[in-house]
């Protein structure tokens, strides 16, 4: 069973969730401070890739939890709030690991434009916690 492919499709799609789940938060960070220049592969150590794998797991079960809760709500106004409570969640499981989100970000945008780094990425994902 090749589950490589799967996992590498469910990073992308976490990454993609976590961006908007908590792009309003950047946004405000951005507006706060001056623009840099994006990180190069070279420019994550492992500890920051060990960090992200863990974390996208993390959110990939917040998620999970909270796709499912969405999908049985009546009103806007109740969605927004799981959105919130959701992206807060995935906030503070990038947090907990040491990571900024503009990192986080980094290292998604990284896998999404590379694949032998995103092959990295999937392995340390593969590895029991």
């Amino acid at each position: 069973m090749n589950i490589r492919p799967a996992i590498l499709a469910i990073c992308v799609i976490l990454v993609n969730a976590l961006t908007l789940g908590v792009a309003l938060q950047v946004k405000a960070q951005n507006d706060k401070t001056p623009q840099s220049q994006s990180p190069t592969l070279h420019e994550f150590d492992q500890s920051q890739l060990q960090s992200f794998a863990s974390a996208a797991l993390e959110i990939k079960e917040i998620r999970s939890k909270w796709q499912s809760r969405l999908q049985e709500v009546e009103s806007v106004e109740k969605a927004k709030e799981f959105q919130a409570q959701a992206s807060a969640e995935m906030l503070n499981a990038v947090k907990a690991r040491g990571l900024t989100v503009e990192t986080y970000n980094a290292i998604a945008a990284a896998a999404r434009n590379n694949h032998d780094f995103a092959a990295r990425i999937v392995k340390l994902m593969e590895r029991p916690r």
